[in-house]
């Protein structure tokens, strides 16, 4: 093989040898020196230099005697997985902002990604209104032409993953597995659609490599970088969505976090980005706007009858429902009803056809909410 090839087997072996800081191949360069060195006998010195711990090399060099590369590059090709490197041409320049960018890169779909993608994050067990919101928010993002990035996880991801492939947008799952490793696998219908409507699955880790709990806050520093800001839509006070937040803005990306109720400990940390200079998202029109996409209309963010195109063959008791639910936020049932003069089993009929059109959504056992979707 040629010089680039074998640095890119070189570079793969070392991503599977668990060094996670692609800097060393820059490193090595401005040393004078070449990666050919790190292969050769009494190469111990060179690699304490480079900061990479012996544990690492014992594995690197394991890897290496066992043609792990080759090997990988095989398999690769066979799953029709795509190898990028950092010595790669088609490797993210994004990437480079991080400190420390991953050697290598699994990709399944569509490559390379166009810049100024949007990251969309946020706890797995979240609520039904931020299941909405992150929906809402990948709908907009596709429909501006620009990349919605996530992980691929339950919750606020799969959410913003399937609003962005309803607009027919392209989406990139960033995966804490190996790409050819569904997880969860309640999610395999998704990956399948984002491969199959030309989006991106992509992995930093080696085929076959299962999820562990460590590996998943490992990969949210590719999620931060690949994209030019990154919107938390709700997220605990212990979070990966945190995680990728504070990796964003060290690298100087802009932050938006979606407000959440202060009782609430869902919310607590988003909430906490707010104080940490996270610009506000209480707008999804205003957000979509800053994006450049195509004119707004039906309902983004507030529920203002301006920006709520209602269905011109809606039933009286339909639209009062739906202000009322707009203007006041969740809703019983019985709430409805003292509201106004509508009884249950009106309301309970109205509530059914208009869940059934996408208007409004269960928030809570035996409440509702007006949708975000027009």
């Amino acid at each position: 093989m040629d010089g680039m090839a074998e640095g890119a087997l070189f570079l793969l072996t070392l991503g599977a040898a668990g060094a996670t800081n692609a800097r060393i191949w820059q490193e090595l360069s401005s040393r004078g020196s070449s990666w050919q060195e790190l292969v050769e006998p009494g190469s111990d010195a060179l690699w304490t230099a480079l900061g990479v711990p012996p544990g690492t090399v014992r594995r690197f060099r394991g890897l290496a005697e066992g043609c792990f590369a080759e090997k990988e590059a095989e398999r690769a090709a066979f799953q029709g997985v795509h190898l990028v490197t950092a010595a790669d041409p088609s490797y993210p320049p994004a990437l480079w902002d991080l400190a420390d960018p991953p050697p290598a890169l699994y990709v399944r779909g569509k490559w390379p990604l166009d810049s100024g993608g949007v990251a969309v994050v946020g706890t797995r067990r979240c609520t039904s209104y931020a299941f909405q919101v992150a929906q809402e928010v990948g709908r907009r993002v596709a429909r501006a032409g620009r990349w919605l990035i996530s992980g691929g996880a339950m919750g606020v991801d799969g959410g913003a993953h399937g609003g962005a492939l309803e607009s027919g947008g392209p989406t990139a799952a960033v995966f804490g597995t190996g790409v050819d490793v569904f997880f969860p696998a309640e999610h395999g219908d998704l990956f399948r659609r984002i491969v199959a409507q030309g989006g991106t699955l992509l992995s930093e880790f080696p085929l076959g490599t299962t999820g562990r709990p460590w590996q998943f806050p490992q990969r949210n520093r590719i999620i931060a970088a690949l994209a030019s800001r990154t919107v938390v839509v709700e997220a605990p006070g212990r979070s990966g969505a945190l995680v990728t937040a504070r990796r964003a803005m060290e690298m100087g990306r802009e932050l938006w976090v979606v407000p959440g109720r202060i009782d609430e400990n869902v919310c607590e940390g988003s909430n906490a980005l707010l104080a940490d200079g996270g610009f506000p998202l209480v707008d999804v029109a205003h957000f979509a706007e800053t994006l450049g996409g195509q004119p707004l209309q039906g309902t983004l963010g507030l529920y203002g009858d301006e920006k709520y195109d209602l269905p011109s063959d809606l039933g009286d008791l339909e639209r009062k429902i739906l202000a009322q639910l707009r203007d006041r936020g969740d809703q019983t049932i019985d709430n409805l009803a003292t509201g106004g003069t509508m009884s249950s089993a009106h309301i309970s009929s109205a509530l059914a056809l208009l869940n059934v059109r996408g208007l409004v959504y269960p928030s809570g056992p035996g409440r509702w909410r007006a949708s975000l979707k027009k």
